[in-house]
């Protein structure tokens, strides 16, 4: 008679979903000795110290069926950081660091023998098998299916699954000077040793192949989740030598592009994805880097008539001083004032798509509500850049109508405050 596991989260999950362990004492003369709980130790690793941290959590038997679960996933999540790769990047493909994390738990048990015994810990008395989490979160019924039909398996890059990259926006369209990438799931770093580009001229005549090497395919523990240079100017900041082609990729001849992971033996490890190239209209164009919902980076082209706006905002108080002198008290208008002690104003930009299409549309929702943004430009040395911004959408909708095939998207962004001076 044993602790036994009933159910845990799948090898790969989304952390911001429920990552529920549920365990179960088939002996009930233990399970029903005074005090009795669960124990659960949460170990993650952490790839920055390289230490084990060890959370435990105690759960008392559910009363109509014994079960003892633990959702972990308040706990994990804690560790899953942020991850959008350097502007500066020359990588074709990289590490996300702590964008994923590993962890397992070891369940045990604790009660008196009597109740008028000390509580005693049984610990480790079953070992979970190691977890992946990273930061996704899914709408709750794509969880479901996610969970129940292991979707996981669609996603991981090997030369069985074919997987599918972290993105729901399958046709993307770039200027030949835009920054992005795409990120990927594997089970097994090695599973990855090379990425393929081929180029097409307008005719749909092959330019070029390209075969570029994998160089962060070593690191076991924190490869599971890596990114790959998918945007042309990303593809023209590669250094090193290439097995295939040389720089630049992508020139002004070409007109798409496909991009392809493979193993070494021409062993395809991942789906194709296809990019048009196309050219900048005569208004501004603002790029915007999001984090979806698979808890990689997507990045799209606002091309239409935007418009930048400022809100400003002060707090002051009201100056009344008197002057004082031999003849006594005198007023004048000139120190009768409000001095502003606190000022600062926020920039925002109003940002308007090209038409799209409902497909595309549907994709964006992610943007309306992600937490994480960044506008890329260009600075003073004429370097590209990443600034943080607040996308301030409150809400989206869907258009279902037939006169609504094609459309702008608009939405708003947010930039960082600038404080003025203060009296």
């Amino acid at each position: 008679m044993a602790i036994i596991l009933k159910t845990s989260p799948r090898t790969f999950s989304p952390v911001y979903n429920k990552n529920e362990h549920c365990i179960f004492q088939d002996d009930a003369a233990i399970r029903t000795k005074p005090d009795y709980r669960y124990l659960f130790d949460i170990k993650i690793s952490d790839y920055i110290s390289g230490s084990t941290i060890i959370v435990r959590t105690k759960v008392s038997p559910d009363p109509s069926n014994a079960l003892g679960v633990q959702d972990v996933q308040g706990f994990v999540e804690q560790y899953v950081k942020e991850h959008i790769v350097p502007y500066n990047s020359t990588d074709a493909i990289a590490n996300t660091e702590n964008a994923i994390i590993s962890y397992f738990v070891e369940y045990g048990e604790e009660y008196r023998l009597t109740t008028s015994d000390p509580i005693v810990e049984y610990q480790n008395q079953l070992t979970g098998a190691i977890k992946w989490a990273w930061g996704s979160s899914l709408e709750t019924h794509r969880w479901i299916d996610f969970y129940n039909n292991l979707e996981y398996l669609n996603y991981l890059f090997d030369t069985n699954n074919q997987g599918e990259f972290l993105t729901n926006y399958k046709t993307p369209t770039n200027f030949i000077t835009d920054l992005g990438w795409h990120w990927y799931l594997t089970d097994d770093p090695v599973n990855v040793d090379f990425m393929r580009v081929l180029t097409y001229d307008n005719a749909g005549v092959l330019i070029d192949t390209f075969d570029i090497p994998n160089n962060a395919n070593t690191a076991v523990d924190n490869s599971r989740m890596n990114s790959v240079a998918t945007a042309p100017q990303s593809f023209n900041n590669i250094t090193g030598a290439f097995l295939v082609g040389a720089q630049p990729v992508i020139t002004s001849s070409v007109a798409t592009y496909t991009i392809q992971c493979f193993k070494t033996g021409g062993f395809s490890v991942g789906e194709i994805l296809t990019f048009t190239v196309d050219t900048p209209c005569f208004y501004e164009v603002y790029r915007i880097h999001f984090e979806n919902e698979y808890g990689a980076f997507d990045s799209f082209n606002f091309t239409k008539n935007s418009k930048r706006s400022s809100k400003g905002s002060r707090k002051s108080y009201v100056t009344n001083s008197p002057t004082l002198s031999t003849s006594g008290i005198s007023y004048k208008h000139s120190t009768e004032n409000k001095v502003d002690y606190f000022g600062m104003n926020t920039d925002s930009i109003s940002l308007v798509s090209d038409l799209i299409d409902t497909d595309t549309n549907n994709w964006l929702k992610e943007m309306a509500f992600t937490n994480r943004a960044f506008l890329e430009f260009t600075d003073s040395s004429g370097v590209k850049n990443f600034k943080p911004c607040k996308v301030l959408s409150t809400s989206w909708s869907e258009s279902i109508d037939a006169i609504d095939k094609a459309f702008n998207f608009e939405v708003e962004i947010e930039l960082a405050d600038n404080f003025k001076q203060r009296t």
